[in-house]
């Protein structure tokens, strides 16, 4: 699943495990790695995954890339980054590529990369002209435009979400208020959920606290799922704006929509955070969704129950 989703997040710049062994027939990648990403220009990411992972055992990242456009210290630093956000049973490879994109986005000038090319050539054992480390400007990243969540798992159906950057201008901020967490009875020790909930005007108020909790809150972040409705009126295109959103918890959207709804709860988001505990609860678990979220809502003042 976790490679499924790296075909479909980087296209071509997914590369082939073995370049050596490339036959013409497009990028040959082995379910057991190593997984090649390009990072940026003329940087790869090695990804080597020993047997046991995800369950257990940690993957080794390697940066390529000639010692011009990745000096060894910070090269060190890089790594030494992605190795601490590894978790047992966490898939890291989107993840890491993506820390890597997000700290080596500021590039290398164009110029001095020429430059460097012509002076250095293959420096430091890295051929210039290595597959995926190419001179083609069309390859160059650019995320400065955009912030990428990415899932600290693909097993649970979560996706990944992307923020225009101007969502987290301070004009946007809204007060956001934290639930108390819910442990459901017959259900596993580790199981819990919280809802958070504020007041929104705008699809920027909605995205802006999505990326405030999924950004900001580490333990939102790792959560099973973060599911989400939100309602209110749009004044300047004069219509109601509803949605929701199960973030792989199937049918627990459209259970948060209905609350709201019939609450009369109006300009709100609500998110729901589960973290499964290791035992199914069946349909009950819609109920405390449900509970968990109106309880939040009644706390704040959202709706009448705690007028």
């Amino acid at each position: 699943e976790e490679l499924d989703a790296l075909r479909s997040f980087y296209g071509e710049d997914l590369l082939s495990s073995n370049p050596t062994k490339d036959d013409g027939a497009g990028p040959s990648v082995a379910v057991d790695g190593p997984w090649r990403i390009r990072v940026a220009k003329r940087i790869v990411l090695e990804v080597h995954l020993p047997s046991t992972y995800p369950s257990s055992g940690t993957p080794t990242p390697i940066l390529q890339a000639p010692q011009w456009a990745l000096d060894e210290g910070r090269r060190s630093d890089l790594l030494a980054e992605l190795e601490e956000m590894h978790m047992p049973d966490m898939e890291v490879a989107i993840m890491w590529a993506e820390h890597c994109r997000a700290e080596l986005d500021a590039g290398i000038d164009d110029d001095e990369n020429d430059c460097a090319a012509d002076n250095d050539g293959d420096d430091d054992g890295t051929a210039a002209n290595q597959e995926g480390v190419d001179n083609d400007p069309s390859q160059k990243h650019a995320n400065t435009a955009s912030r990428t969540f990415i899932p600290p798992s693909s097993k649970h159906g979560q996706p990944i979400r992307h923020f225009d950057a101007s969502v987290m201008e301070e004009s946007n901020r809204r007060p956001i208020h934290r639930g108390q967490p819910f442990h459901p009875p017959k259900s596993g020790p580790s199981e819990l959920m919280l809802a958070h909930v504020a007041s929104v005007e705008s699809m920027d108020h909605v995205n802006w606290v999505l990326a405030e909790l999924l950004f900001n809150d580490k333990k939102v972040a790792k959560a099973t799922h973060n599911m989400i409705a939100y309602r209110f009126y749009d004044k300047a295109r004069g219509c109601m704006v509803s949605d929701n959103d199960d973030d792989g918890e199937k049918g627990s959207g459209a259970k948060l929509a209905a609350l709201l709804e019939m609450s009369d709860t109006m300009d709100c988001i609500v998110v729901v955070s589960r973290w499964y505990g290791g035992i199914h609860l069946g349909p009950s678990r819609f109920k405390h969704i449900a509970c968990t979220a109106r309880d939040a809502l009644a706390e704040s003042g959202l709706i009448g129950g705690g007028k």
